[in-house]
């Protein structure tokens, strides 16, 4: 009996050496296994940096247009009160958001009637959303060509090993699978590239439709506004 449990406690040790032994292995650098996988990952580390330029940069300039002054009617109603839409006008013009210079846009064109002033403002929220998805189509474009990129890198590598094989006439698995885990680290990148873009595109495209709605908001409420104002 005393016999048996040192065996069965020599085999789990051993079993457990085996095991880190193997993870010890399997754990290679990624550094390491990035650079292995070809002229493919120059496609996607540029494709990657695209990726975090128009993320940064489409944030900033969102952040920037589309903050919402909810003050801003409360000085634009006063200031007619008082008959003086000039002040209101350039109150708005200074401000940098969407919302102010669509506002702007409308008290440029008192005196018109209200389907035109309604009309413009409408035509300057567009331009002023067209603004704001302008470079969303390119992480749109990259989250759907970064995988691709991936797995043609993937196929290729395969390709090679492959033909490799018919010329050495050496088909072992570990001629396979020492080339082929190289080979698929591009197809791992091409995915990583292309969530990381789809992610940021959704955001800012749900960004910009929540914008869309308080800024019709804010129109029907200016409207409302110069209608009681009778201008």
């Amino acid at each position: 009996m005393h016999l048996l449990i040192t065996l069965l406690q020599t085999d789990t040790a051993q079993a457990v050496a085996a095991a880190a032994k193997s993870a010890e292995h399997v754990s290679a650098p990624i550094l390491e296994i990035m650079v292995k996988g070809g002229v493919t990952m120059i496609f996607l580390a540029i494709a990657l940096l695209a990726t975090i330029f128009f993320l940064i940069e489409r944030y900033m300039y969102i952040g920037g247009r589309a903050k919402m002054d909810f003050n801003l009617m409360n000085v634009v109603k006063d200031h007619l009160k008082e008959n003086r839409p000039d002040s209101a006008l350039a109150y708005c013009s200074n401000s940098p958001t969407a919302q102010a210079q669509v506002i702007a846009t409308g008290l440029r064109f008192l005196g018109s009637n209200m389907r035109e002033i309604e009309s413009a403002m409408e035509t300057r929220a567009n331009v002023e959303l067209s603004a704001m998805e302008s470079n969303l189509n390119m992480l749109s474009l990259i989250s759907r060509l970064a995988p691709m990129i991936g797995f043609v890198g993937t196929i290729w590598g395969v390709i090679n090993i492959f033909y490799a094989i018919s010329v050495d006439n050496n088909l072992s698995i570990g001629a396979i699978s020492g080339g082929l885990y190289v080979k698929m680290v591009t197809s791992f990148a091409g995915l990583l590239v292309g969530i990381i873009a789809y992610f940021g595109y959704q955001m800012y495209i749900r960004k910009i439709d929540r914008f869309a709605e308080r800024l019709q908001e804010q129109n029907l409420a200016f409207l409302e506004l110069l209608n009681k104002s009778n201008f």
